[in-house]
């Protein structure tokens, strides 16, 4: 009986530890989308695109989520921000800038605006419709990093439908374990190496 008890400890712990170091950024409700006539500077940057996916992003644990401007091409001016005034790429920033919040697990907050001139705003999770709102893009490294992917926005203007009027590479990391989840996992090994001892030591008189 004690051997199962140390044994869920032990499991339980291990289980937690896992939480807090597994986590990964996903597409959800993704469809296929094609376009053209992607240019600008976001061009030079990550190279010719022409098809994504409309959905949204979530992570599947805590963590780190980061933005990179990598340029634009638009007549209006467009943002991107995170939720809650945490945070925003403009397009007077350098192609580069990075900024990075904490995110719990599930949808990620943050929109694309081209609010300066028209006020129109479009959420992580909005219903997309062509031409407004924005396409993810496979992942790639180019000068400014590795991202696990490439976010183009199209703003409200009708006249395209070319999703690089405002692009930002995106990047997850999950949360470091806690030095008292290690301290549990080490307490537990240490339990169960005492009761594998003492069987064993039984086992001998």
């Amino acid at each position: 009986m004690k051997r199962i008890a140390l044994s869920m400890l032990l499991a339980s712990v291990i289980g937690a530890a896992q939480a807090d170091t597994v986590g990964t950024l996903e597409v959800a409700n993704g469809s296929v989308v094609t376009f053209s006539n992607y240019d600008g500077e976001a061009l030079a940057v990550t190279g010719a695109q022409s098809s994504g996916s409309w959905g949204s992003l979530f992570t599947t644990a805590g963590g780190y989520f980061y933005a990179t401007y990598l340029g634009n091409e638009s007549g209006y001016t467009n943002d991107f921000s995170f939720g809650l005034g945490n945070g925003s790429l403009l397009e007077s920033n350098d192609t580069g800038t990075v900024i990075s919040q904490w995110v719990d697990a599930g949808t990620v907050n943050f929109s694309f605006s081209d609010n300066a001139d028209l006020g129109h705003v479009f959420h992580n999770g909005d219903q997309q419709s062509n031409p407004f709102g924005f396409v993810i893009l496979n992942g790639q490294t180019n000068i400014y990093g590795t991202f696990d992917y490439l976010l183009g926005f199209n703003d409200s203007w009708t006249g395209d439908a070319d999703y690089d009027d405002f692009v930002v590479g995106v990047n997850f990391v999950a949360a470091v374990p806690e030095p008292e989840t290690y301290a549990m996992l080490l307490a537990g090994l240490g339990l169960l190496g005492m009761s594998l001892r003492r069987r064993k030591s039984n086992m001998f008189d």
